[in-house]
């Protein structure tokens, strides 16, 4: 079984073309601005939204693990003790109760991908997957990437490049282009802030670029408070160019998770602020200056 969030449809902005997104479960780093956070996890996710929920208490009730009470009234939730049987969220008449993540089988989901073959065709497009981190479910990947090359899919990979470069190499002859992400050239901060191991991503999209640099494009995620100053953004973008990066796309922070993270019950740390596309114009421009394809956004 593989476990994902999602199948995206229409998608025109994970690669080239019109494409099917598909969201795999699980990453290894845990990114605060993360648009996706219900995907950290490779397990089903609970969301609990505040302003249905009107404390009957039937959740409580009906979970037979006590993974949910309520404190003074307000609805508490244990996540360690939850066992994901969705007792809860069948008792939830508001609901309230939403658990994130099915479990679908290989030929499922392939006859999800394949609905919209005659659009890849005809655009250019084909099939992305994203999370998440799709190398968490290496298996999975495997078998979804062979399946959609025997059906002459164009296939790409949102990555965070955060994996053993044995199985980057073992996977890159079915992947046709990495979306690739690079936060930030300062690994101590870099692992500070999203538990991920820079040498080792760096390690990953040099041997990518030393192999097929056609088949990269980097995405770097602009966050303020984070990279979003004049000196790590050019250290950055010079860095890519030392090794061989041809394309970058700056992608502007954005609070479209936020909401996701109320449901989980997690504090939302970042700003409330939106980047602009024009914030970033220098920036672009700097790439371009330096001898690289560059776009603001995917």
């Amino acid at each position: 079984m593989i476990n994902i969030t999602n199948i995206e449809r229409f998608a025109t902005h994970d690669g080239p073309g019109i494409r099917t997104t598909l969201f795999l479960k699980g990453c290894p780093l845990y990114c605060p601005w993360c648009a996706n956070p219900e995907t950290q996890s490779v397990k089903r996710t609970m969301f609990h939204n505040a302003m249905r929920c009107v404390a009957c208490r039937a959740c409580e009730q009906a979970c037979p693990h006590q993974a949910i009470t309520f404190q003074q009234g307000v609805f508490t939730y244990q996540e360690a003790r939850c066992q994901r049987c969705g007792a809860c969220e069948r008792a939830c008449l508001q609901d309230a109760i939403a658990f994130q993540g099915i479990e679908m089988e290989l030929e499922a989901i392939m006859e999800e991908l394949c609905k919209d073959r005659d659009y890849y065709e005809n655009s250019g497009g084909g099939i992305t997957f994203s999370g998440g981190e799709p190398f968490v479910q290496q298996d999975a990947l495997w078998k979804l990437l062979h399946a959609c090359k025997q059906e002459g899919f164009h296939t790409a990979v949102e990555t965070t490049g955060n994996y053993a470069s044995d199985l980057l190499i073992r996977m890159m002859p079915l992947i046709d282009l990495f979306l690739f992400d690079f936060k930030h050239p300062d690994d101590a901060v870099l692992h500070t802030v999203t538990g991920a191991d820079g040498a080792l991503i760096k390690e990953n999209l040099r041997y990518l670029l030393k192999v097929n640099p056609q088949k990269v494009i980097v995405r770097i995620p602009v966050i303020p408070d984070f990279n979003y100053d004049k000196a790590t953004l050019e250290h950055a973008l010079q860095y890519l160019k030392s090794i061989g990066v041809r394309e970058v796309h700056l992608l502007p922070y954005h609070t479209l998770g936020k909401v996701k993270y109320e449901k989980m019950g997690k504090p939302y740390t970042l700003s409330k602020s939106m980047l602009q596309k024009e914030e970033l114009a220098y920036y672009r421009d700097y790439a371009e200056k330096l001898g690289m394809q560059a776009n603001i956004g995917g």
